[in-house]
């Protein structure tokens, strides 16, 4: 390619570095013991996870308050200091002898499975034996792993799960579909539809005159007097200071306003094309003389013949008016969106149907910036905030078109967004970086509940499109900025937003793998450090003893988890030119720098064995790329 420069590189022995800071992490937060419940002021309270990067007592913790009431069905969550909660917890009941026992229990079971985090980028490498299940469970859970995703619908289940969203309705979404053809044998015109993305209806609205609107996916069911819920199309306008909803009803369309109060008004009276049950039609042929156990129909010759015993209602057109609508969904009966998916959910989840679905405007579908790698991708109940392909976050959302500009909120706690509705259907969700504090399944604990350790990504936001899919790639880990300076390494790290010069670098996997397996480099980190390795840990105060190799040295003192490894990540981070985590073919683009000569550092596993590339690069103006494959990476002995 024209103006492409590339490189082999020579293989050079070396440790896989990145692996063993990345371990610290597991530690970063002993000084504020994670998932022990504390009862302050009559309150019950847990922290679910702190600040990796900053252990000062002015970094946060993300807090947990069972006992107050849901938002939107969604736990309440704040953001503490861990000044202010090393204050508080020793004022409050304490967690019990057993809740600390297995809070340490499942600690060590992390730290155990730290290698299952890492093969989550590797993991053929580390496939469990004996062909055991993903996740393992129980005591074999850190043995065995995590297995890779079979196939596209299992990794979007285990980012859905990792995001927050119960396992119930991640895993019924596929289902309603043949749900609502079940329903359709009852209801007519009831199908299941393929989802449009952009705003739509959710809820039931009632009112005098028998008037009931219940919005389900693709339609509304209409009914007013005698009519039975037949079907309608509809569109959603929020162009207006009051967004109005246009039904396509006949002999006349029908326009309803929404108010902020969650109320729908439209003028009366109103002629309506509807339905009424006009009889029952049986699917018994006439011959059918017999069924045997299994409900096959006989004749009377004792030949089995087709057909069922089962019927369908019949229905016949009727025209009538209907007063003023005048409706709210409070108090409104339950709607067969709800019945549907409250059953599926009751299936999967043990009774527990999660969150409810506010009525009123909500949005459906995936909007992303394929540039960026940040996306939001929406649900009836929340929507899931994501980095790349992986890292996610699921909060309650608010869409409001009470004024001049449409916009939606989303309720993070720690970093509100706010999504603004463009005219060519785009969702703008400003600029700047926005660190997304995801997860990843790395197995399950003795209950068969799901275990996570952190995947936090940051990426820039832009202006969202609607997309078919989560991008593959995007996003830098947020461990690879410095501790100590910022969320831009005290402004030496280029980023996407704010690059440091022209002199771009792409990574180029030159791996070849089997389809369906994952590349080596895929998801792994990859850093460009301003000097090599030895020379930026002593420009950080770190001594290497003599006649030791400052790689070995690191992997001992990181791995026994003394104190001086945090020490040698922020040595590593502030000598950090640039960094990038690669996508899911193996392949990343650093921000920008100032032509020079960098060092590159990435380490991965193939075949079973860790390699490792640790060689100076040259980069002019303009594009640079590299090669990477088993041939130039030097093995981790």
């Amino acid at each position: 390619m024209r103006g492409m420069r590339h490189f082999r590189l020579n293989p050079k022995p070396g440790i896989a570095v990145l692996l063993g800071l990345a371990a610290a992490t597991l530690g970063a937060a002993d000084d504020i013991r994670l998932n022990v419940t504390y009862v302050c002021n009559g309150e019950r309270l847990y922290v679910e996870n702190c600040n990796i990067r900053d252990v000062s007592d002015t970094s946060t913790c993300m807090v947990a308050h069972p006992d107050r009431p849901p938002r939107n069905g969604l736990m309440v969550y704040t953001y503490e200091t861990r000044g202010n909660l090393k204050k508080l917890f020793p004022t409050c009941k304490q967690p019990t002898p057993q809740e600390l026992a297995a809070a340490e229990a499942f600690k060590k079971k992390q730290q155990e499975i730290y290698d299952a985090n890492v093969r989550k980028a590797n993991p053929q490498a580390n496939a469990p034996a004996n062909n055991q299940p993903s996740g393992g469970g129980g005591q074999n859970a850190g043995a065995a792993g995590v297995t890779p995703p079979k196939n596209a619908e299992e990794r979007q289940l285990r980012r859905c799960v990792s995001s927050g969203r119960i396992v119930a309705t991640c895993t019924g979404n596929t289902l309603l579909g043949a749900f609502s053809n079940m329903i359709g044998q009852y209801l007519p015109q009831v199908t299941a539809k393929d989802k449009a993305i952009g705003p739509v209806m959710a809820g039931v609205f009632e009112g005098p005159g028998k008037w009931r609107l219940d919005f389900i996916d693709g339609g509304v069911l209409v009914n007013c007097s005698f009519l039975s819920p037949n079907e309608e199309t509809y569109t959603i306008d929020l162009k207006s200071n009051h967004p109005g909803i246009i039904i396509n009803t006949t002999p006349k369309p029908l326009v309803v306003t929404l108010r902020a109060d969650g109320t729908m008004t439209a003028p009366g009276p109103v002629v309506i094309d509807g339905v009424i049950a006009s009889g029952y039609q049986s699917d018994r042929p006439a011959n059918a003389q017999y069924r045997d156990q299994f409900g096959n129909l006989y004749d009377g010759a004792g030949n089995r013949i087709a057909g069922t015993d089962s019927g369908h209602t019949t229905f016949a057109a009727r025209r009538t008016t209907c007063p003023a609508l005048n409706l709210s969904s409070k108090g409104a009966s339950v709607g067969i969106q709800t019945m549907q998916t409250d059953l599926l959910k009751s299936m999967f989840n043990d009774g527990d149907k999660g969150p409810p679905t506010p009525p009123g405007i909500r949005m459906q579908g995936i909007y992303a910036s394929a540039s960026t790698g940040f996306s939001v991708q929406f649900f009836p109940e929340s929507v899931i905030l994501g980095c790349g392909p992986d890292s996610a976050r699921a909060y309650p959302y608010t869409v409001i078109a009470d004024g001049a500009r449409a916009s939606i909120k989303v309720d993070a706690p720690d970093h509100p967004l706010t999504l603004m509705f463009r005219p060519d259907g785009s969702l703008d969700a400003g600029s700047g970086s926005y660190l997304v504090h995801g997860r990843i399944v790395t197995g399950e604990n003795d209950n068969g509940d799901y275990t996570f350790a952190p995947l936090e990504q940051t990426c820039n936001l832009a202006v969202l499109a609607p997309s078919s899919e989560i991008p593959s790639g995007g996003g830098v880990a947020a461990g690879m900025t410095a501790s100590g300076g910022g969320g831009n390494g005290g402004g030496n790290l280029s980023t996407p937003a704010a690059p440091l010069g022209n002199a771009t670098l792409s990574v180029v996997s030159g791996f070849r793998v089997p389809a369906g397996t994952p590349n080596p480099l895929a998801g792994r980190p990859l850093v460009l450090l301003r000097h090599n390795y030895a020379i930026a840990l002593a420009n950080g105060g770190i001594t290497v003893p003599q006649g030791m190799s400052p790689y070995k040295y690191v992997g001992s003192i990181c791995t026994s988890r003394t104190p001086d490894c945090q020490r040698i990540m922020d040595a590593i981070k502030i000598d950090a030119a640039s960094a990038v985590r690669a996508d899911a073919n193996g392949n990343g683009t650093f921000p920008g720098v100032p032509p020079g000569t960098y060092y590159l550092q990435i380490s991965a596993r193939y075949d079973n064995q860790p390699l490792s590339w640790s060689q100076a690069v040259v980069l002019k103006a303009g594009s640079n790329s590299i090669t990477l494959d088993q041939s130039n990476g030097a093995p981790i002995n």
